[in-house]
């Protein structure tokens, strides 16, 4: 990890040396300000969100582009353009392209010349749909808002709150203004259509998010409908407040991250030792918190109770939780507990997520978690026994926490964490796991059997008849999805076998048996009568609006799929033929229940 950093610290450095000029010619908005009785200053924002992010022209800007997009390598290699991720159909009725990344012009902050944008993602940071097929992604679209240093070495403390806000004309010819729904506030207060957080705003090189640091800083918690309907017409409104600014903060001069990083292992340290000491100990030290860094609680050793009662919050040992927003007692907001004094810092609120706290929905409801993020608790409670990412003693809490959510996915999460980076790189694109959700693919893949896939490129030209694969839902499953009252993520996967390739003909429904016919045969594949019927046969009703009932012949990027599960599956005889770009990869061994332990074909 050290040699990474700084691998990515020296190119880094030279590239935007060398285009420090790469902001010059963006138009320059400017915000109104309000000043605050308190030191800090609050100013108010709004820009208009319209153009597309500019393809780079020249080897630099590509190659900084391509370092910091988070889609896997592999999908950026497969197309021409990664510009753009899907078509709309615009208020005129005309088919134009959905952007990946919609950039706002600059804009200062009062008069403090510092200088930010708006990117909008408006299907997200993640999504990696080419096609030219008119959909609009249900997941969320994601905002982020970017500081613009003049100089190497800049940083600004600041706490924010951001809406994307709809303009429509109405019949009077008026424009109305209409935020759009988020799906979680961030930090508090909580709200209904505002992002809410603070952190460290930097240059790139300097940026480490863990410790509260970045370049750019936002969320996913927008509807991708709402966001792709909307374009056109939307702008990002908000507030900024600022606390503090700096310069040379760099790690050359044992600054900016490295300081960073230094300072918060070195505080919660301390804080880890007084708790293994006396309670008077720990009575009289208080650790700095600062908003944006993560955060690693332990078990209060000389105090169960206290760790129970942590526990009715939902803070939980060996979890990390973003400190995203923090106030002082009277709840005016604070960045760091140091601007208070002893006993005020015992007193601060601290607002915290979990890390990854969409894919731990199910745990927190198990547990009996009723509100929404983030949950306020005092520093006090916290400070004797908060970890940073960094220190070596959150590691085992991290593990068993990990390990009591779910143990067989983090046996894997540990053996990559303890893999050389290069090799944990290529396998988070070449391979994953895929755990088995329902009884489509019954008795072949049972529901909770977990399967290893590879993901290679090229694995259409792989795929033969009878294999079974892992695909993207095309758009007629998606709104089969929606409306069913389920909701479908952008990184979600359907497990079929194909049983028809391009070039086959005369693809029909075999009478009231629910078989396929294909080239004159019954499709490839086992017995589908051998799984257990579904009572209500609501199957029957897909299948009589089917649009794979009856196909003349599949085109050159089309396949056929079916679930060795006719009673339950929904496959290519309901939502019809799978396009070639909708493959994600092939399983390549069933490595759970062991006792059902293969490798190779299944």
């Amino acid at each position: 990890m050290k040699c990474l950093f700084l691998w990515k610290y020296l190119v880094f450095n030279v590239l935007i040396l060398k285009n420090t000029s790469a902001f010059s010619s963006v138009n320059t908005k400017s915000v109104s300000a309000k000043v605050n009785t308190r030191q800090e200053k609050t100013y108010t924002f709004s820009v208009p969100l319209e153009n597309a992010r500019p393809k780079p022209n020249d080897f630099v800007s590509t190659f900084i582009e391509l370092w910091n997009d988070p889609r896997p390598v592999t999908s950026l290699i497969k197309t021409d353009d990664r510009s753009f991720v899907g078509e709309r159909q615009n208020e005129n009725g005309k088919m134009e392209e959905i952007p990946y990344c919609i950039i706002s012009d600059k804009f200062e902050i009062g008069n403090e010349d510092e200088y930010f944008q708006i990117l909008l993602y408006p299907r997200g940071r993640f999504v990696r749909d080419y096609s030219s097929v008119n959909r609009i992604n249900t997941g969320p679209a994601s905002a982020y808002l970017r500081y613009l240093p003049k100089r190497f070495g800049d940083e600004i403390d600041i706490a924010y709150k951001l809406r994307l806000v709809h303009d429509v004309v109405n019949e009077s010819g008026d424009v109305e203004s209409k935020p759009l729904a988020v799906i979680t506030s961030g930090g508090l207060p909580r709200s209904k259509d505002t992002w809410s957080s603070a952190m460290t705003f930097c240059t790139e090189m300097e940026a480490v998010e863990s410790v509260g640091r970045a370049t750019d800083w936002g969320s996913s918690s927008w509807l991708a409908e709402d966001v792709v309907n909307a374009l056109g017409n939307i702008r990002a409104e908000g507030e900024m407040t600022i606390f503090e600014k700096r310069q040379g903060e760099i790690s050359l001069l044992a600054r900016g991250a490295l300081g960073s990083v230094r300072k918060a292992v070195l505080e919660s340290s301390k804080s880890y030792s007084s708790g293994k000491h006396n309670e008077e100990d720990i009575q009289n030290y208080e650790r700095e918190f600062r908003v944006g860094e993560v955060i690693v609680p332990t078990s209060v050793a000389s105090n169960e109770k206290e760790t129970e009662s942590l526990k009715q919050s939902f803070i939980y040992p060996g979890v990390d939780y973003r400190i995203m927003t923090m106030s002082d007692k009277d709840g005016n907001p604070i960045f760091s507990t140091n601007e208070l004094d002893l006993a005020g810092r015992r007193e601060a609120r601290l607002a915290l997520r979990p890390c990854g706290w969409k894919l731990q929905s199910q745990l927190w409801q198990k547990n009996g978690m009723k509100t929404d993020w983030p949950v306020e608790v005092n520093a006090g409670r916290l400070s004797s026994i908060s970890l940073t990412r960094f220190n070596v003693g959150s590691a085992i809490p991290r593990v068993v926490a990990a390990f009591q959510r779910d143990w067989k996915a983090y046996t894997f999460a540990l053996l990559v964490a303890i893999t050389p980076i290069p090799a944990a790189l290529l396998a988070r694109n070449v391979v994953s796991f895929y755990a088995i959700p329902s009884a489509s693919m019954d008795p072949t893949l049972q529901k909770g059997d977990l399967l290893l896939v590879e993901k290679l490129p090229g694995v259409f030209d792989r795929t033969k008849r009878g294999d079974i694969i892992l695909f993207k839902p095309p758009q007629s499953l998606q709104e089969i999805v929606t409306s069913s009252g389920s909701s479908i993520s952008s990184t979600s996967l359907f497990v079929k076998r194909v049983v028809g390739l391009p070039g086959d003909t005369g693809i029909q429904l075999s009478g009231d048996d629910g078989e396929v016919i294909i080239n004159g045969k019954p499709a490839v594949g086992p017995n589908r009568s051998l799984c257990a019927d579904e009572p209500l046969r609501l199957i029957d009703n897909f299948l009589e609006k089917g649009k794979g009932k009856e196909i003349e012949s599949l085109g050159s990027k089309d396949l056929y799929v079916l679930g060795d599960c006719k009673a339950v599956s929904v496959d290519s005889r309901v939502f019809g033929v799978l396009p070639k770009e909708n493959l994600a990869g092939k399983p390549i061994a069933r490595i759970w229940p062991l006792e059902r332990f293969k490798i190779g074909e299944l």
